[in-house]
């Protein structure tokens, strides 16, 4: 797993839940991470999730989130963070 490109993509998401537009750079680089778990373990739809979001801000769309779709943010950074420990 890619340590950094996993902190990069659950401080993109935790950017979002503050209802903040994060890095594109942080971003594409968040999703990149996620897509190598994603492959390797298709069916943790939180995972899925985070990187279909990640993927459609890095393709340039925008997000403008109410506060349910922040707080799902905010769990889905956690969930990303909670993949640290195992490295």
């Amino acid at each position: 797993m890619n340590r950094k490109g996993l902190l990069d993509a659950a401080d993109s998401l935790d950017e979002l839940a503050a209802g903040r537009q994060p890095a594109p750079a942080r971003v594409a680089a968040g999703a990149a991470a996620l897509e190598r778990i994603h492959a390797d373990y298709p069916g943790w739809r939180d995972v899925g999730d985070a990187l279909f979001g990640l993927k459609a801000l890095a393709d340039g769309c925008a997000m403008d989130l109410d506060a349910n779709g922040r707080q799902r943010a905010g769990r889905l950074a956690d969930v990303v963070r909670s993949l640290l420990d195992q490295i």
